[in-house]
């Protein structure tokens, strides 16, 4: 749920147990107000399913909405009914606790986005404002927000006073980036991830870029340059189109995903074998484990929802859910409860708390969580 400053300060206040009533009553009455919150709220907990279908689904989301309306209707018919609003208070106030605390120890190692100039120093780039990057007193690139946008130029490969100049852009856990290219093309990078780019690409020849972690390319068409796109066990080469690219450290799996357009993947280290060539709505991936790059068709909106700050999962076992979470919230999992690993589900996720995920998540499966050293535990259930 979305909270103003003001109704913030009233759950801090309720958490110290120095709330009033009539604060206690605000706060019911600011979630009363605000139904399409909550109806997202209901949205993200119960629009969760492992395989369940659409009706199952729509009668949990019916159900729990139910239980709200009854609940402000005791206003009308009961004059107790701030107790049982302040029952349901405190439910929101134990989420809030648990978020609020999380938050605290995190802010302890809050990494922030970095680049890395060709010179090797390490500058921070601070999201919340606008800024000029320069190199030898020459304007390169210009930040705005979350976004950096560099000079539109080219280097003439045979002019022997001029060399390609390296910046590396690292994005941290829990947060996301832009960066435009030199020659226009737009990179989204997710959470977790260092891309390694030219300042300014050759007039001629491929333009070469490197990747760890996650990346949504809209590549800007030159068919005299291929865009080359290189990671720990593939390299892509595209003309100009939209893929999705993910190679993270910690992934048993590379895998590009192809939105439009038309690319080729081959091995980094195996040159020698000929390329594959995708097709749109179709997953190159690749497992170190075989040394082989396959196939598949795939729903591309799967692979491309983080973009708009969404997660979806479709029949993925929870180990492989928790690294993302892990990703998304820059928070730490550890799995104790073995049969969670393995549990299979399929879901969409608004941004929202990680202990509001965690709770869809127990009502498909009984398990328990808790907070310890700055990481979250899940085990089994002890009832």
């Amino acid at each position: 749920m979305k909270k103003n400053k003001h109704i913030s300060i009233i759950i801090n206040k309720f958490l110290e147990k120095t709330a009033s009533p009539e604060e206690i009553q605000v706060l019911s009455a600011w979630i009363k107000e605000n139904p399409s919150a909550y109806k997202d709220y209901v949205e993200l907990h119960y629009l969760i399913t492992r395989d369940k279908n659409k009706d199952e689904a729509k009668l949990f989301k019916t159900e729990l909405l139910s239980k709200f309306d009854n609940l402000f209707n005791l206003k009308k018919k009961n004059r107790g009914w701030l107790k049982y609003a302040a029952i349901f208070i405190t439910v929101l106030a134990s989420s809030a606790y648990f978020f609020l605390k999380q938050a605290n120890s995190n802010t302890k190692i809050q990494e922030e986005i970095t680049i890395t100039l060709g010179n090797g120093t390490q500058e921070v780039l601070n999201t919340n404002t606008s800024s000029i990057i320069s190199s030898s007193d020459t304007y390169v690139a210009e930040q705005d927000r979350t976004k950096i946008t560099y000079k539109a130029q080219n280097i003439d490969r045979n002019d022997k006073k001029q060399s390609l100049v390296y910046n590396t852009v690292n994005v941290p856990y829990g947060k996301k980036f832009e960066v435009v290219l030199s020659d226009g093309t737009e990179v989204y990078l997710n959470s977790g991830s260092s891309f390694t780019f030219p300042t300014a690409f050759y007039s001629t020849g491929e333009r070469h870029v490197e990747l760890t972690g996650e990346a949504y390319f809209s590549v800007k068409s030159d068919s005299l340059r291929p865009f080359m796109v290189k990671s720990k066990d593939i390299v892509t080469q595209v003309l100009g189109t939209e893929f999705n690219f993910s190679s993270y450290p910690n992934d048993d799996v590379t895998h590009v995903v192809l939105v439009e357009g038309r690319v080729e993947v081959s091995q980094t280290d195996n040159p020698d074998v000929d390329a594959i060539v995708l097709k749109p709505n179709q997953k190159a991936f690749y497992k170190a484990s075989n040394s082989e790059i396959k196939i598949k068709d795939v729903d591309v909106s799967r692979y491309i929802s983080w973009k708009d700050g969404v997660l979806y999962f479709k029949n993925e076992t929870f180990y492989h859910i928790a690294k993302k979470l892990e990703r998304h919230y820059s928070v730490s999992i550890e799995i104790k409860d073995e049969t969670l690993k393995t549990e299979r589900f399929t879901g969409r996720f608004k941004t929202e708390t990680i202990e509001e995920v965690l709770q869809g998540f127990q009502r498909l499966k009984d398990f328990e969580y808790d907070l310890e050293h700055e990481k979250i535990i899940l085990t089994q259930n002890k009832k």
